[in-house]
């Protein structure tokens, strides 16, 4: 656990890193209820997947995006929740998640 300096008169916020993924998941999973209560939880995002989210909002057929657990998510307008890479061509990945799905599963 770190404490960051701030401006006189803050309160100053803490950086907290965990061994176990498991822990932080199930911490992050009570981001609302701690919000309502003035706390807030950050999740750190890499540079990369920070380029990659912004890279997903604005695209035209992605609605929405975000990072959870070490991935990149993105909603599309047709309420598809898809991972992505930062290596990927969103269109590619949402046309082979579609072709996909229209196989039952099955990747022929």
């Amino acid at each position: 656990m770190h404490r960051i300096p701030t401006k006189k008169g803050q309160i100053r916020p803490v950086i907290i890193k965990l061994r176990n993924n498991s822990v932080k998941s199930a911490i992050m999973r009570k981001r609302s209820p701690m919000k309502s209560n003035g706390y807030r939880l950050v999740d750190d995002v890499t540079k990369p997947n920070q380029g990659l989210i912004n890279r997903l909002l604005l695209h035209p057929n992605i609605d929405s995006a975000w990072y959870f657990n070490g991935a990149v998510y993105g909603k599309t307008v047709a309420e598809e929740r898809i991972k992505f890479d930062i290596y990927d061509n969103v269109n590619d990945v949402i046309e082979n998640f579609r072709q996909y799905r229209r196989n039952g599963g099955s990747s022929q």
